[in-house]
């Protein structure tokens, strides 16, 4: 699951895909009502890919605590996030049994369990079985690559189904041109 794209805006709730990156601002997307806005510089912004939750050891990141959740509860959440805080600290506790209840508050807990039910209606979850799918396509294809040009480097030809990397350009240096830069003064006989 690549949470990198996907933020929280404070201020606003509910999280963005960050969809574009313009000069002065980012342009995201709602994940609920697909709306699209921009993100000033000035707004404070956090990237899930870097929240992380605190636990009585090392800290974990909100992906792996989101990755065991969703194996547990396969896409639909049993609690309400609205609802009884200690039923919802029961479950954080299946996801993530160390996690240092002094430290993670019910707002955070609450705010947890509903980041959760709104990526995986967005089918967020769910994208990890696919990436790496074709993470493995996309290795097999760099392999079959990197094979051919070794080959072809000692002089042997590749094999009938094997894709040809593109010629590289010559490390050849430009011709510098020889124009000369003509001034407006000189033009009109001054």
């Amino acid at each position: 699951m690549d949470l990198s794209k996907i933020i929280s805006i404070t201020g606003k709730s509910g999280l963005y895909r960050v969809v574009a990156q313009g000069r002065q601002a980012l342009i995201a997307e709602s994940l609920t009502d697909k709306k699209r806005i921009p993100v000033h510089s000035s707004v404070r912004v956090s990237s899930l890919d870097e929240v992380s939750m605190f636990t009585t050891g090392e800290d974990v990141l909100l992906s792996t605590v989101l990755e065991a959740l969703h194996a547990k509860e396969k896409g639909k959440l049993s609690v309400d996030p609205k609802g009884d805080v200690e039923a919802l600290y029961d479950k954080l506790g299946e996801a993530l049994p160390n996690y240092d209840r002094g430290r993670i508050y019910s707002s955070d807990v609450r705010k947890f369990f509903v980041w959760y039910q709104l990526l995986a209606d967005a089918g967020i979850l769910d994208q990890k079985d696919e990436k790496d799918a074709a993470g493995d396509e996309g290795d097999k294809e760099g392999k079959e690559g990197r094979k051919t040009k070794a080959a072809a480097a000692k002089g042997v030809k590749p094999k009938a189904g094997a894709k040809q990397a593109a010629p590289k350009a010559s490390g050849a240096s430009k011709a510098k041109s020889t124009t000369k830069t003509i001034h407006k003064g000189s033009q009109r006989g001054s």
